[in-house]
């Protein structure tokens, strides 16, 4: 049997699939940074609770300073530092200052500064002369950025004597240590000089309840997601229909049955979909991996673009029960009619 000669892939077309494709790029662009982001924080995480430890002592006013010795006589190497909580003028900013000196490198990157220069994290949005306050106040010049996979991306680098400024210490001692797997006596030792041991991954918390909430509003994006498209397809089917409302009364009249009409009418709408929704997909990749490569440069080594064929079934399924929802509408209404409604003077569906 013949199809129907009703529709074409006319301009009204392309744009809706077009416009199903950028819906469908969207939950795939958005699928694949949730999943990038989980499988970073749990390589962070995995990284920090089996490596690194931080070693502080606590008091009544925060971190207590302490002297290098008293973390030397309980474990053989360790890298040490100062971290204060800092506020920066111009714009009242609160975020933490620190140093690292790490002589015995066991860290497994090098973070380092001099004089009154400074390195915001990629996640700061500082630049330019400052003044930093804590105990004491300094004036420090931004020359640049830093990243990390061990210290949060929105604190300060700075270096050692600005940070004696700032604390107001003229001391050689300091108020963290980072320990690289420690063994259970090298623990307890520490904790009974009154140290607290905790792993690195409690710097990371805040992190990990961000990417919670990201990989949550990445599920959410498939209901406005899917309801745009339904829409799309029932705007288009419904056009369509109306324009050649005439035309299928006639092949009513000349025998098309309603379950041939309505069978083709789900078929084009599915077409299109299919056709957008494929597209999407193809986009959704290429954003993805363009989202990767800023995320190269701003986190190297540290965040990273998954693209799943799990999540890629999800959303060009998504996509297709969409727009079956949005063909059956325009499809039913149309088989309902008789031929002497659909000859009369077309109607919007």
């Amino acid at each position: 049997m013949r199809p129907l000669p009703l529709f074409k892939y006319t301009s009204r077309a392309r744009s809706t699939s077009w416009m199903i494709a950028l819906c469908t790029m969207f939950i795939v662009a958005s699928f694949s940074v949730a999943a990038g982001l989980q499988s970073s924080m749990d390589t962070l995480m995995d990284n920090f609770s089996s490596e690194y430890y931080i070693v502080t002592r606590q008091s009544d006013s925060g971190p207590d300073l302490f002297d290098e010795g008293e973390i030397s006589s309980s474990v053989e190497h360790a890298a040490f530092g100062l971290f204060s909580k800092t506020s920066t003028e111009p714009g009242n900013v609160s975020t933490i200052a620190f140093c690292v000196a790490d002589d015995y490198q066991v860290l497994d990157e090098t973070l380092s500064t001099g004089g009154s220069d400074v390195l915001a994290g990629t996640g700061l949005p500082l630049s330019g002369n400052v003044t930093l306050e804590a105990e004491g106040q300094v004036g420090a010049t931004i020359v640049g950025k830093y990243s990390s996979s061990v210290f949060p991306s929105d604190w300060l680098l700075c270096s050692e004597q600005l940070m004696r400024s700032l604390l107001a210490t003229s001391d050689s001692t300091f108020n963290f240590a980072v320990i690289a797997s420690p063994s259970s006596e090298e623990q307890s030792l520490l904790t009974d000089a009154g140290f607290v041991v905790q792993p690195m991954i409690a710097v990371l918390e805040f992190l990990e309840s961000g990417s919670q909430e990201l990989r949550d509003d990445a599920l959410l994006v498939l209901l406005p997601s899917s309801f745009v498209v339904g829409v799309l397809v029932y705007s288009f089917l419904g056009s369509e229909v109306a324009d050649r409302r005439r035309e299928i009364g006639i092949l009513k009249t000349i025998g098309a049955g309603r379950t041939r009409l309505f069978s083709y009418l789900m078929t084009n709408g599915l077409l299109i979909t299919a056709w957008g929704a494929a597209l999407g997909l193809a986009l959704g990749i290429i954003l993805s991996y363009g989202i990767a490569t800023i995320a190269s440069h701003l986190y190297p080594s540290v965040f990273v673009i998954e693209i799943e064929e799990g999540l890629l079934v999800i959303a060009y399924c998504a996509t297709l029960v969409a727009g079956l929802v949005g063909t059956m509408i325009p499809a039913i209404r149309s088989t309902r009619t008789s031929p002497m409604e659909d000859l009369k003077e077309v109607g919007r569906f």
